[in-house]
């Protein structure tokens, strides 16, 4: 037994430990163990691995070898070569075994731990976005707003225009031409009443025209359907942005637009674009009932 065997082993029995015991704990070949106490280096798998061993050993036990490690080599270099053929064979498979198994199971348990919260938070943005598109936010429904405004204003202010050039026309033909007796006789332009407006229903009268044409604009995704007071119906289903229907409706009395986001959409009546009495912003969801007052009535 060497000097350093001795000592080892002197330390182990003063913890009360066994060969045994040393094993559990640093994993490493009682047969190792038991070679180092004897100083039996030659049985080890190479230099490399006998101060390894030996310095794991030394640390289980709590005691201090480095400097029985730094006098001189524990084993000559030619009882490595005895021993590369064992290591390949025996010591460096088995353990490679033993590390592959415990990090394969830490990974998958690491997966599984994480797997829950990232589906969860994927259900959370899924829903997020379907709200989104489901509920438009209120800046939309003002842009909206202001855009048909800007639109009455703009159509109010050119009229002028094209009045004061009819009006120029008019002056120089008097001018230039005798006076008629022929009277003409003025169209009167179309009139759009609110009846009622509560909550998401709203009904209106068009009357001073004998035509009633319906355009409706989507200036975003809308679900839409057009029907008259028979149940007849025009039109069902999603209008995207950009989207155009148009509708001779002339022939009928009565007919309901259903408008699921109704900041999306924009209704023209002969051309003229309706301003809903409820701000689409306040409700969304809109029934539009137009009743057609025809001249002749």
């Amino acid at each position: 037994m060497t000097e350093l065997g001795k000592y080892l082993r002197e330390a182990r029995e003063a913890k009360g430990l066994s060969i045994d015991d040393v094993q559990e704990l640093t994993k490493i070949q009682k047969r190792y163990l038991e070679a180092i106490e004897e100083g039996n280096y030659e049985i080890l798998p190479g230099q490399f691995y006998v101060r390894a061993f030996i310095r794991q050993y030394a640390e289980t036990i709590g005691v201090d070898v480095s400097g029985f490690l730094t006098e001189k080599p524990v084993v000559e270099e030619s009882t490595v070569a005895s021993t590369v053929e064992e290591v390949k064979h025996e010591e460096i498979p088995s353990r490679a075994s033993k590390l592959k198994e415990p990090l394969s199971n830490v990974k998958s348990s690491r997966v599984m731990d994480y797997l829950p919260r990232i589906l969860v938070a994927i259900l959370i943005i899924g829903i997020c976005i379907a709200i989104y598109m489901m509920f438009p936010s209120k800046n939309d429904g003002k842009s909206a707003d202001t855009n048909q405004t800007q639109s009455n204003s703009n159509s109010e202010i050119e009229k002028p225009k094209n009045n004061a050039l009819d009006q120029a026309k008019v002056n120089n033909t008097k001018k230039t031409e005798k006076p008629k007796n022929d009277v003409t006789e003025q169209t009167p332009a179309q009139k759009i009443t609110v009846d009622s407006a509560a909550g998401k229903r709203t009904t209106i009268s068009l009357s001073g025209t004998d035509v009633f044409k319906l355009e409706v604009v989507a200036n975003g995704e809308s679900y839409v359907d057009l029907k008259n007071a028979d149940g007849k119906m025009f039109y069902s289903g999603i209008l995207k942005q950009g989207q155009t229907q148009n509708y001779d409706l002339t022939d009928e009395n009565e007919v309901t637009v259903n408008i699921g986001a109704s900041n999306n959409v924009e209704l023209r009546i002969n051309d003229q674009i309706f301003k809903y009495p409820v701000n689409p912003t306040n409700a969304v969801h809109q029934k539009i009932t137009i009743k057609n007052l025809k001249m002749n009535q």
